[in-house]
């Protein structure tokens, strides 16, 4: 996969070097960054990871620059940290040719910079209201603990064994009910709006969902809370894949979401959603859910700024080498469609942020390990140019690079022709 990428940059790379020698024009920045754009929009669109591997969210833990997602999305950051490297180049190669030339590019670079980082000021300063509403996030331990791995293995896929066996799995479910329910209990003097924990971090078969669902309702309805559960539920025997569900509970005992993964890791089996987000009004605003790979898709996260979803739940499930880049993921889908979000990870790092992407809270809980965060954050939708316009920034840059690239061959072979002539 990453010789196929280098060699899709290498491309590109070449492609500005040659324009380059061909051309003074300051047009002549613009090949790379549009190219590398074009990039991340055909990878987003059409590439198993989504959007993994975008240079973008290497800025994203930079609050000021990473508000360029709200006016074009994920690609506006691309272009202007890629588009800052060519337009130095640029001036640098020509720095002791012209003067004049080399006077453009330091005032464009200049413009631009200040543009950007006074927008970013400015958003981030005007970011703030809306009703706080109290998030505790808790990550209980995992149903597939190390005593009864290999038997709730067997249980949750159908595998024939002793009955011994599947009645050891069948209890480990029931003791990891009690586990997350006690994190639950745990967490209600805080006094929080909505208790949640991470993606498929309740392992069970769907014989037992219904009573994990009845636990939750009870315990909504008698502390006025909502309860949101990410659940593995398995249908074995059925040949079916697997639910991975985002469930949850409004105070009154409804079940306010029950919703599916809409994407599917590479080498998963579970079973994919129709990709249509749900949007639920509630007594803080409206609320929007997606789970983990999905927040990789900015097409289907798209939905919640369309909606004007107020606050969104991110339930997750990462590993030590991808955490910290997968929260940056995350959080860029907050900023490009204004809402607040919240995510709880099991194996990674948990974030609560507000509308503009700034981190309130955060956690970090890696290998297998438990704990819990409740904070207050402000709750108010923010309509961002990217929810209105969509992808339009990419592929206005891939258009621009192909008129480029065109342009510069055309113009170079008239010149051929005229010097030939002459």
């Amino acid at each position: 996969m990453f010789t196929a990428i280098s060699f899709v940059f290498a491309i590109l790379f070449l492609a500005d070097r040659w324009i380059n020698l061909r051309t003074k024009s300051i047009w002549a920045t613009m090949i790379l960054p549009c190219g590398w754009v074009t990039f991340d929009q055909l990878s987003a669109l059409f590439s198993p990871g989504g959007t993994w591997a975008s240079i973008a969210y290497t800025f994203a833990n930079d609050p000021t620059l990473s508000q360029l997602a709200s006016i074009g999305g994920w690609t506006c950051i691309t272009f202007f940290v890629v588009w800052i490297a060519a337009a130095t180049n640029w001036v640098w190669d020509r720095w002791t040719v012209n003067r004049e030339l080399n006077r453009l590019g330091v005032s464009v670079i200049a413009v631009v910079s200040i543009f950007v980082i006074a927008f970013g000021t400015y958003r981030l300063g005007t970011g703030k209201g809306g009703r706080p509403v109290r998030i505790a996030c808790v990550v209980a331990p995992n149903t597939f603990n190390d005593e009864y791995l290999n038997e709730v293995y067997a249980y949750t896929r159908g595998i024939k064994v002793e009955e011994e066996s599947t009645n050891r799995a069948m209890e480990r479910i029931a003791q990891s009910k009690e586990e997350h329910f006690a994190m639950v209990e745990n967490a209600l003097p805080f006094d929080p709006d909505f208790i949640v924990w991470p993606e498929a971090n309740a392992i069970m078969t769907i014989a037992e969902e219904e009573s994990w669902i009845e636990r939750a309702k009870k315990v909504a309805i008698k502390n006025r809370v909502h309860v949101g559960m990410g659940m593995s539920i398995f249908r074995p025997g059925t040949g079916q894949g697997t639910l991975n569900k985002f469930v949850l509970v409004d105070p009154d005992g409804n079940l306010a979401m029950d919703t599916l993964k809409a994407t599917r890791v590479p080498g998963s089996l579970n079973v994919t959603s129709d990709g249509l987000l749900p949007v639920v009004e509630s007594k803080v605003g409206r609320l929007s859910a997606a789970i983990c790979f999905d927040m990789d898709f900015p097409h289907i996260i798209a939905q919640a700024g369309t909606a004007k979803v107020d606050l969104f739940f991110a339930p997750s499930n990462d590993w030590l080498e991808v955490r910290d880049i997968h929260a940056q993921m995350a959080k860029t889908r907050s900023i490009e469609q204004g809402f607040a979000l919240v995510r709880p990870t099991k194996d990674g790092t948990t974030i609560i942020t507000d509308s503009t992407g700034r981190t309130i809270a955060s956690m970090i809980a890696a290998d297998n390990e438990t704990g819990i965060i409740a904070i207050d954050v402000e709750v108010n939708h923010r309509t961002t140019l990217y929810s209105i316009i969509g992808d339009s920034f990419g592929y206005a840059n891939a258009l621009l690079f192909l008129v480029l690239v065109v342009f510069t061959s055309v113009n170079r072979e008239n010149n051929r022709k005229v010097s030939q002539n002459s």
